[in-house]
């Protein structure tokens, strides 16, 4: 059992991390790293505007990605140490509220040719987040009667 809380100790961690991670991507992460420069064979002086802020909504999107991932991490680790499914299913309505809203938010910015399917996506993560949302106030509303 103390191996179990341990290893739920450290995926929260994890998760708690994760989170950070893409917290700095989402928000402080330049548009090029040095590396990137390097790597691609440009100047920073050289990328035009547009590219700049293009980059930086593509960071948004995947740091909103890593954060909902984070969310999700940290949800199942606190499954595993009250095995309580109210903290499960509350994390996977976070992890998919900030992943596919982002994701939605950012292709509507760029007037994506695929915004039909990205819209498609954000319905369908709307719907589970509906049905799970619903799920969870069934069950706190049946403990309090």
């Amino acid at each position: 059992m103390r191996s179990e809380r341990l290893g739920a100790a450290l995926l929260m961690s994890l998760g708690i991390l994760t989170i950070g991670i893409g917290i700095f991507i989402s928000f402080f992460r330049p548009a090029m790293l040095p590396e990137d420069m390097r790597f691609a064979g440009v100047q920073s002086q050289l990328l035009s505007p547009q590219l700049v802020a293009w980059l930086r909504i593509v960071f948004q999107t995947w740091g909103a990605f890593i954060v909902g991932f984070g969310t999700l991490i940290v949800a199942i680790a606190v499954y595993l140490l009250t095995l309580r499914p109210l903290f499960l299913r509350l994390g996977v309505i976070m992890s998919i509220v900030v992943a596919f809203t982002r994701f939605l938010v950012s292709n509507i910015v760029i007037g994506s040719d695929f915004l039909w399917l990205v819209s498609v996506l954000s319905g369908i993560a709307a719907e589970r987040v509906n049905e799970i949302g619903t799920t969870v106030f069934m069950s706190l509303e049946s403990k309090r009667v």
